[in-house]
């Protein structure tokens, strides 16, 4: 425990660092709303859903502060993979502070949206890379409905060839991300992401990702278009 508690104050000091040359963004308030459909919805290397899922999103941002709302709905029936997430960030330049509230309503009954029990709320802190340093990272920490508090990290390099984006990653956690509770490597893997263009004014953004999770000896290969 003391070795996690230290690896996060180095990740937390290493990225309040980086915030000291930021600049403040424009308070212009913008909206956005938005849809994906994925052949399977696979989040920091484990699968929440066998069949393909629509995930719509809305999203306000104001100066440097983002509010959203983001679901996903499985469309092979099963209630498993339902979710339903609120979530907030705050911008100083590179680095994001941000919290989370992830809803997994299991059946309209007995386990509702209302019900707490179904609910966990995560906050983190990521970094989301410069010219200078393009490498970007995350750290994930359940503050309820986690008796553990489990912890997320990972790390990415993004880079583009020709006019696609690439983005090679590598995440673990402890606790409800591994398989025996200890920190695993759960979340390696490569996405690229382009828009094909369908008018003049309109394009789907396509993104395919190769996801391994060397815990559980699972492999994803994860299409997704976007709205």
């Amino acid at each position: 425990m003391k070795t996690i508690k230290r690896t996060v104050f180095i990740f937390v000091a290493i990225l309040s660092i980086s915030t000291m040359n930021a600049q403040e963004k424009s308070s212009k308030v913008s909206f956005d709303i938005g849809a994906d459909f994925a052949s399977r919805y696979v989040w920091r290397g484990v699968e929440f859903s066998d069949s393909p899922a629509i995930q719509p999103f809305a999203e306000i941002s104001t100066g440097n502060f983002t509010l959203g709302v983001w679901a996903s709905y499985e469309t092979g029936g099963q209630v498993v993979g339902q979710e339903f997430d609120f979530y907030a960030s705050y911008a100083i330049g590179a680095v994001s502070i941000g919290f989370t509230d992830y809803a997994f309503p299991i059946d309209g009954i007995s386990d509702g949206y209302f019900m707490a029990k179904n609910h966990v709320g995560e906050a983190t802190l990521s970094f989301d890379g410069v010219e200078s340093f393009p490498l970007t990272a995350m750290l994930g920490v359940n503050v309820y409905n986690d008796n553990d508090n489990s912890i997320y990290t990972e790390v990415g390099y993004p880079f583009s060839i020709g006019e696609t984006s690439i983005s090679a990653f590598v995440g673990g956690g402890n606790y409800i991300y591994s398989t025996d509770g200890d920190y695993k490597i759960t979340n390696i893997g490569l996405s690229a992401s382009k828009d094909l263009k369908v008018t003049d004014s309109f394009s789907l953004g396509l993104t395919v990702s190769a996801i391994f999770n060397p815990d559980s000896d699972d492999a994803y290969l994860v299409f997704v278009v976007s709205l």
